[in-house]
């Protein structure tokens, strides 16, 4: 991978065509030559790691009642506690991100998940909305490394050619994380109490840091080379690796912003974080409000809602993943039978279909929910658009590193404050929205908001090639040798 300048990077043809072709045999201590069953275990815990952003946020839902009973509050604060926990999710990426470029990926994944596990300890204990509330904070900050960690570590142990299936495992997890939480807090929540939803956190979270920490070697080739570690050898889980000087800096915090002068990242990262926004804590926060109204479910029932969104999200991960590595290895079959660039754009087609069907999916659950028929008829509606978020989410979130795998943290956290400011915001004014107008029509002008930016998104396919290869993007911190890409 050819290296750039650290104020100015012009993504040129040969960068891109380096970055998906495959060009020959990764050397010997690369991770990529790593069996594949220490890659695929290393992949799993990191997709389960992945999940646990979502699930940690919605394991609290359906215990707003009971939180606004004992810290003294109204139901509205205590939802407090979920968005707050979605807006550090956000926010925590920013202080992962320089520490997963200068220290490597394992202590970022080990210290990451510790704090999670303390602080989640200690909100089991809180006797008041401040502690509580502060415990969330921290456990959101720990959690959020898994919104960013498992896509680098898939740059870091395969190839481009297997890339969307590998980043769909941890990328369906991320989708699944929130309606898991749902169907789990729901039964825990009311017959042990929401105590016990944070200890689950908490042992889930120390399970996860012994994992990382006697299972999990460093994957990144450059940290691997900068501490001598060479093939891997069990012993080296007991050493200390070196960092790399010079990557943690300001500039390294803010580098996700600066992939705002890339109208490819912008456009692909708010249609994809509109889409999340509206499909998941869009429909969700209207669970508590309309469900017990209309067929008098409980907090249990209410978990159970959610099998709609997971059977949803595992049907369409069988698609997304697969799909987007076939359109994109019959793409690079075109482009060298006529010795041209491969267009990275391909692998968005997969997307559309997603676009349609997460539409057809929020219309059918705001018109039936308004109708009043048959529990099942929003489930299944719930259950389509996960189908389609699913098939928007993959192909997506692995075009953003196609364009720039050496920067795919950053560029991965730009996707992900998008999303998570944007599904910030949904919870103050979805609901108030669809009770005054009506679920039918709420949900019906959602989901126009969703058409205007696949729309948008569009032009990518259109436009993608030409700013990929004339757009700079100016500022980012210069990375060597950082992954072997082949």
């Amino acid at each position: 991978m050819g290296s750039a300048e650290p104020n100015d990077i012009k993504t040129e043809a040969p960068d891109h065509v380096e970055s998906v072709l495959d060009t020959g045999q990764p050397p010997l201590d690369s991770p990529m030559k790593w069996s594949w069953f220490r890659k695929h275990l290393i992949l799993i815990q990191a997709s389960f790691h992945a999940a646990g952003p979502g699930f940690t946020s919605a394991l609290l839902i359906p215990a707003a009642e009971q939180l606004a009973e004992l810290f003294d509050v109204t139901p509205q604060k205590a939802t407090y506690f979920v968005a707050v926990h979605v807006l550090f999710l956000g926010m925590g990426p920013f202080l992962w991100n320089p520490l997963l470029s200068s220290y490597g990926c394992r202590p970022v994944l080990i210290g990451s998940m510790f704090l999670s596990c303390v602080a989640a300890l200690g909100g089991g204990f809180a006797q008041t909305y401040g502690t509580l509330m502060t415990a969330r904070v921290f456990q959101s900050i720990g959690i959020s490394s898994g919104f960013v960690v498992p896509g680098v570590i898939t740059v870091n142990l395969f190839k481009p050619q297997q890339r969307g299936s590998k980043n769909g495992v941890w990328a369906q997890m991320v989708t699944i994380g929130a309606p898991l939480g749902g169907l789990i807090g729901g039964p825990v929540v009311s017959y042990i109490g929401w105590r016990w939803a944070m200890w689950i956190v908490a042992i889930s979270s120390g399970a996860q840091t012994l994992g990382y920490m006697f299972t999990c070697p460093e994957t990144s080739y450059a940290h691997r080379q900068k501490s001598g570690f060479g093939v891997y050898h069990p012993s080296e889980l007991l050493r200390f690796q070196k960092r790399i000087p010079g990557r943690f800096s300001l500039r390294s915090f803010v580098e996700p912003i600066l992939f705002l002068q890339s109208p490819n990242e912008v456009l692909i990262a708010f249609a994809y974080g509109v889409t999340f926004a509206i499909v998941s804590p869009g429909i969700s926060t209207i669970f508590p409000i309309a469900l017990p109204k209309f067929y008098n479910f409980d907090a249990t029932a209410q978990g159970l809602f959610f099998i709609g969104s997971l059977v949803g999200i595992l049907l369409g991960e069988r698609l997304a993943g697969p799909g987007s590595d076939w359109a994109m290895n019959r793409e690079r079959r075109r482009a060298a039978s006529s010795s041209r660039t491969v267009h990275l754009e391909s692998r968005l087609s997969v997307g559309i279909i997603g676009y349609v069907l997460s539409i057809i999916g929020v219309i059918i659950f705001g018109v039936t929910l308004q109708s009043r028929v048959h529990w099942i008829a929003p489930c299944i509606g719930y259950g389509v658009c996960s189908f389609g978020l699913q098939l928007v989410t993959t192909p997506l979130k692995t075009y953003c590193v196609d364009c720039y795998p050496e920067h795919s943290g950053s560029v991965l956290q730009l996707v992900n404050i998008v999303r998570q400011v944007t599904s910030f915001t949904v919870p103050f004014w979805s609901p108030n929205l669809n009770e005054s107008l009506g679920y039918g029509l709420g949900f019906g002008i959602e989901a126009i908001i969703l058409a205007f930016f696949y729309v948008l998104s569009l032009l990518v396919l259109w436009k993608g090639e030409t700013w990929r290869l004339s757009v700079r993007v100016k500022g980012l911190v210069k990375v060597k040798d950082e992954h072997v890409d082949l």
